[in-house]
């Protein structure tokens, strides 16, 4: 059907380890630790695999520096 918008996606992309360590600019074991402590920013695991939803870490991000900025008052 030309003429038809673009389905949308309705769920967040998500992302394997290797590229959520290159957004954040840690390592990959780093994101393990952070799993094993369970702190870090959510995740789900699909068959062993854990995977990222980005707006779910850019929500734990945003959590983080609304932490920060309450740190320094």
């Amino acid at each position: 059907m030309s003429g038809d918008a673009p389905a949308q996606v309705l769920v967040s992309p998500l992302m394997y380890s290797r590229e959520l360590a290159q957004y954040l600019k840690v390592s990959e074991s780093t994101l393990s630790r952070w799993r094993s402590e369970k702190k870090g920013p959510p995740f789900i695991r699909l068959g062993g695999i854990a995977r990222y939803r980005l707006k779910a870490v850019d929500s734990w991000l945003a959590g983080l520096e609304r932490n920060d900025e309450r740190a320094d008052a």
